[in-house]
């Protein structure tokens, strides 16, 4: 199918991508490891991420720590198989997800997933408005407007213009945060080791919930849209193979680390989690310049996160409207591109920010169950078995377009997920997580007994 075609055939005479849902033609897919992991890298680097230390402000940095390794020894191995199964098929999730829970529930899936990508971008969108208002003393919709169109038009040409972009700024973007830094442990002697313990209890599973809904398992659906342009499964061996799967995953976590830590002696210090909006009391007219140019510097991170959730969602939507559209339209990718940035900074405008742990719970209990049950069905049903044009066929049966026996595991993983139940386990491990493994005992199960 689309996999013969040249690579040409991914952008229109303008330049945009428009290859949109459609297999990676093999003469694309050349990405290395190293740029995989540069790439996100960079899409969790957000001026957003320092809020990581906000969210669990309170249970002290070595605690902080703690959460935020057990929560990549969870999501390690979810995310290194979807970055695998875009190498080996390809094509979005939510197209290999046509076969997992029938072909018109993914697509409905698909409308799902776009709104809870444009929820992200709008809180990205937000928090990059702010920090740019703070340091002009302007209104900060003026900034959403701004830097929306910018991650617009970056988002227009594509995954190798993203590439590009994340790996020429990611020295920028370090220097920045290294300068903020050096500002903050000077500027208000930063105590660490007085940080190092809390004075807040730490329920363990909260914690896990949190952070994995922030970064590795929120990303982990998205993680093969980008591993679809790097080197095919079939030409890596051993170790190599090792190297790209995890490539994602400690790519998405190193920032969540580091810039978690940032943002917890931030507010300590500053009342500020941003420590890119924190106005440094400084009185050397250079301190105050080299400030100022590392605050708009860190704005980029804004650019590079919120790039990597509008990419998604327009390749979310492509699926969902992939049916009504005759084989690729060439402007179908770049106009949902417009409209969905134009609607995510609406959000941001309505001030999605400030229901940024709702929403993270929300992903948690939507995301979660989908990812887990879509890595089992192709792991142990689809890899290998099933044609590639048979994913862009609507099919005649009912069962081709409702699974049922994935829809009930994941509306049981979805509800175990969004009760509250009082059980001890939930007190140190994630109760999403529990769900979803449920959910895909289930689903396991009802495939073995061919219920």
């Amino acid at each position: 199918m689309a996999n013969e075609k040249s690579k040409e055939s991914l952008k229109n005479e303008y330049g945009f991508e428009i290859i949109g849902v459609d297999p990676i033609p093999d003469s694309a897919r050349n990405t290395s490891a190293l740029k995989i992991f540069n790439f996100w890298a960079m899409a969790s680097a957000s001026a957003t991420t320092p809020l990581a230390g906000f969210l669990l402000y309170g249970i002290g940095i070595n605690n902080f720590v703690i959460v935020v390794l057990l929560s990549l020894l969870i999501g390690i191995i979810p995310a290194a198989l979807f970055s695998e199964m875009g190498r080996q098929f390809p094509v979005p999730a939510l197209v290999i997800s046509r076969k997992t829970y029938g072909f018109w529930t993914s697509n409905a899936l698909s409308f799902l997933y776009t709104i809870v990508n444009m929820g992200w971008f709008g809180l990205n969108d937000a928090t990059g408005g702010l920090i740019l208002a703070s340091l002009t003393n302007t209104n900060p919709i003026i900034w959403y407007i701004v830097m929306g169109i910018i991650q617009v038009v970056l988002v227009l040409y594509g995954f190798d213009w993203l590439e590009w972009f994340y790996r020429y700024t990611a020295p920028l973007l370090v220097i920045c945060y290294g300068i903020l830094t050096y500002l903050l442990i000077t500027t208000y002697h930063v105590d660490w080791a007085s940080l190092m313990t809390g004075n807040s209890p730490l329920n363990l599973g909260d914690a896990l919930t949190l952070i994995l809904s922030f970064s590795i398992l929120s990303w982990t659906y998205k993680i093969s849209t980008s591993t679809r342009f790097a080197k095919p499964y079939e030409t890596t061996k051993g170790f190599m193979r090792v190297i790209y799967a995890i490539a994602p995953a400690i790519g998405i976590m190193v920032p969540v680390l580091l810039m978690g830590i940032i943002g917890y002696a931030s507010q300590a210090y500053t009342n500020n989690w941003n420590i890119a909006a924190v106005h440094f009391p400084v009185h050397s007219e250079l301190l105050l310049v080299v400030a100022f140019i590392a605050s708009l510097g860190a704005s980029l991170a804004i650019i590079h996160t919120n790039a990597m959730n509008l990419y998604p969602a327009t390749v979310d939507l492509l699926t969902a409207l992939q049916p009504f559209l005759r084989k690729q339209r060439k402007w179908a990718q770049p106009i949902s591109t417009i409209i969905l940035g134009i609607i995510s900074v609406a959000l941001a405008i309505a001030g999605i920010l400030q229901h940024v742990e709702n929403f993270l719970l929300l992903v948690a209990d939507l995301i979660f169950p989908y990812t887990f049950i879509v890595i089992i069905d192709w792991y142990v049903r689809l890899w290998r078995k099933v044609p590639i044009d048979d994913f862009y066929k609507i099919p005649k049966t009912f069962q081709d377009n409702f699974n049922i026996r994935a829809i009930i595991a994941t509306v049981i993983g979805i509800i175990l997920s969004a009760i509250s139940i009082n059980f001890i386990l939930f007190d140190y491990f994630p109760q999403p997580v529990f769900a979803s493994l449920i959910a895909i005992l289930i689903y396991y199960l009802s495939l073995r007994m061919k219920l």
